[in-house]
C-alpha cells in the first residue's frame, strides 16, 4: 500500500475535531521552537512559495508563465552565454526593498550553476560517494527526482569534492559533463538516462590527473551546436576538441592539440561566418561547426594551463581574460584574403578573471580582477581598456547582469546589487548570510527568481519589482 493510501485511510477512521485540535497544538508548539539556522541565514518569507504557486495555477497568463523565453535559463552564463538576462520589471533597489528568500533547500557538494525551464531547474551535486544530476521544482524548490551520474571526483590537491560544470537544457533534454569525463544525456522531465560515454574513452585523450597536479576536473559546461554537442577533453593528437550527436553520444569529428581549460565554448558569427570558439588550456580556438576545422587560434594561457573565464562576445569584438599574470585582450575578427583573422586592438593587465567571466554593458567590462593577492572589482573601457574605476568592496565573486545592474555572489556568500555605471561603483543592496564560503556557482535568473547555491544548499530569491 503506497503512503497517499495509508494516509487517505487514516483520515476516514478519526474523527475531523481530532485532527483540528492536535494540528493546533503541534502549530503553536512549532512556532515557539527555534530554528537552527535563523540566527545566520536570513527568515524565508512565510508561504511565498505557496502563494505563488496556486496564483500561477489560477493565472495561467500570469508573469509565472514558462513558455516564454523570460522563464529560461538554459546553459551556462544563461540563454546566450555571456551572463546578461533580458528581463524587466525586477527590484533593483534592495536598499528600499529587501528581496525576500522564497525557499532554501539543502544540496551537496559541487560547484555547479542552475539551469531553468518549464517551470523546473536543474544542477549537479555530490553526495556521499556519488555526483549526481538533481531537477527540484523552480517555484517550490520540492525536490522531483536526481540521477546518480558518477562517482565523485576529488582532484590531486583534494581542492574540492563534486561536479563542476553546469548542464545544459535542449529540447526537453539535459546534457551533463561530470569531472573524470562522463557525458551524460537525460530526459529533463524525468532524469532517464538515454545515453553516456566517456569522453576520454571516445576522443584518446589522456586523463590529465595522470599528467599534473595542476587539474581540477572537467569544468566546461558542453555547447549544443545543431545536432552536435561540443566538449574539450584536452588532447594532443587532433583530440583536444570533440563533437558529438546530440542523439546518440557517437564521436562526429575532433580537433586541436592543446591541453584544456576550464571555461566554456560559446558560438558566434562574424563576417557571415558561424564558428565555435573554445578556450583551451593554452590558447582560443575557432573552429568550423561542420566539421572542426581550424579557422584561426590565439595563443593565451599561463603556467597551469588555467583559462576559466569564458570568452564574451560583443558584436564585432572578442573579450577574453585569464589570472595568475595573463591579463586580458579585445580583438576584432577581420575578413582578409577570404579567411578570418583575429586582430588585437589592445591588450593589458587592468583585467585579470579567476573564475568568473566578465560582463560587458553598454561598452563597458565589468568584473572581479585578480587571484592569489588582493582582488578588486573593475570597470574597463571596452573601446580602449583603461580602468573607469575599482573597488576592494567584492573581492572574489560570480556574476551576472540584468535591467543595468550587476548581481554579484561572492565567495564568502554575500550578494551585492552594483549599478552598471561607468562612472563610479554604485552599489543599490547588499545580502548577507545566504550562503557560505565557498559559493562558486554562477547566479541564475528566471521569472523574476534568482537562484543561489554553495557546497551544502540552494536558494531561491523573489526580484519581483514591488
Amino acid at each position: 500500500m503506497s503512503r497517499t493510501d495509508v494516509d487517505f485511510s487514516f483520515r476516514k477512521s478519526v474523527p475531523a475535531y481530532w485532527f483540528l485540535k492536535w494540528g493546533v497544538l503541534l502549530l503553536l508548539w512549532t512556532l515557539a521552537l527555534p530554528g537552527p539556522l535563523s540566527a545566520q541565514l536570513p527568515k524565508i518569507s512565510p508561504g511565498s512559495a505557496q502563494n505563488q504557486d496556486r496564483q500561477s495555477r489560477e493565472e495561467p497568463n500570469s508573469r509565472d508563465s514558462t513558455t516564454t523565453e523570460q522563464g529560461r535559463w538554459t546553459s551556462f552564463l544563461g540563454n546566450q552565454r555571456n551572463g546578461i538576462s533580458d528581463e524587466t520589471g525586477l527590484n533593483v533597489n534592495w536598499n528600499k526593498h529587501k528581496p525576500s528568500v522564497l525557499w532554501r533547500e539543502p544540496l551537496g557538494g559541487g560547484y555547479s550553476s542552475i539551469v531553468i525551464a518549464d517551470g523546473k531547474l536543474w544542477t549537479m551535486a555530490t553526495h556521499l560517494n556519488h555526483d549526481y544530476i538533481i531537477c527540484l521544482d523552480a517555484l517550490s524548490g520540492k525536490k522531483l527526482w536526481s540521477t546518480r551520474g558518477a562517482p565523485t571526483y576529488l582532484d590531486n590537491q583534494r581542492q574540492a569534492r563534486g561536479p563542476r560544470s553546469t548542464p545544459t537544457w535542449h529540447a526537453g533534454k539535459l546534457y551533463c559533463l561530470l569531472p573524470a569525463g562522463d557525458l551524460l544525456c537525460l530526459t529533463a522531465d524525468t532524469g532517464r538516462i538515454l545515453w553516456k560515454v566517456n569522453i576520454f574513452d571516445i576522443s584518446g585523450a589522456p586523463r590529465q590527473e595522470q599528467k599534473t597536479i595542476y587539474y581540477w576536473g572537467m569544468s566546461a559546461s558542453p555547447l549544443i551546436e545543431g545536432d552536435l554537442v561540443i566538449l574539450q577533453p584536452g588532447g594532443s593528437a587532433n583530440n583536444s576538441v570533440i563533437a558529438v550527436h546530440k542523439d546518440t553520444g557517437k564521436l562526429v569529428w575532433s580537433a586541436g592539440t592543446d591541453p584544456p581549460g576550464y571555461a566554456s565554448p560559446i558560438v558566434i558569427e562574424a563576417e557571415n561566418q558561424r564558428q565555435i570558439i573554445v578556450p583551451t588550456g593554452q590558447s582560443i580556438l575557432s573552429l568550423n561547426p561542420k566539421e572542426g576545422s581550424l579557422l584561426w587560434r590565439v595563443v593565451w594561457g599561463n603556467k597551469y594551463n588555467c583559462n576559466c573565464a569564458t570568452p564574451v562576445w560583443n558584436e564585432d569584438s572578442l573579450f577574453i581574460s585569464s589570472a595568475y599574470g595573463t591579463g586580458c585582450m579585445r580583438f576584432a575578427l577581420i575578413l582578409q584574403n577570404e579567411e578570418l583573422r583575429p586582430i588585437s586592438r589592445w591588450k593589458n593587465l587592468s583585467m585579470q578573471n579567476q573564475f568568473a567571466t566578465s560582463i560587458i554593458k553598454d561598452g563597458y567590462i565589468y568584473g572581479p580582477h585578480g587571484d592569489l593577492a588582493t582582488v578588486t572589482y573593475r570597470c574597463l573601457d571596452m573601446q580602449q581598456g583603461e580602468v573607469q574605476w575599482k573597488s576592494r568592496r567584492v573581492g572574489k565573486c560570480t556574476q551576472i547582469a540584468a535591467q543595468g545592474h550587476l548581481i554579484c555572489l561572492t565567495e564568502q556568500g554575500t550578494l551585492l546589487l552594483i549599478e552598471a555605471n561607468p562612472t563610479e561603483y554604485r552599489e543599490k543592496g547588499e545580502l548577507t548570510g545566504l550562503l557560505e564560503f565557498k559559493a562558486w556557482a554562477h547566479p541564475a535568473l528566471a521569472n523574476h527568481r534568482l537562484y543561489l547555491r554553495d557546497e551544502k544548499r540552494i536558494l531561491c530569491l523573489d526580484l519581483q519589482e514591488k
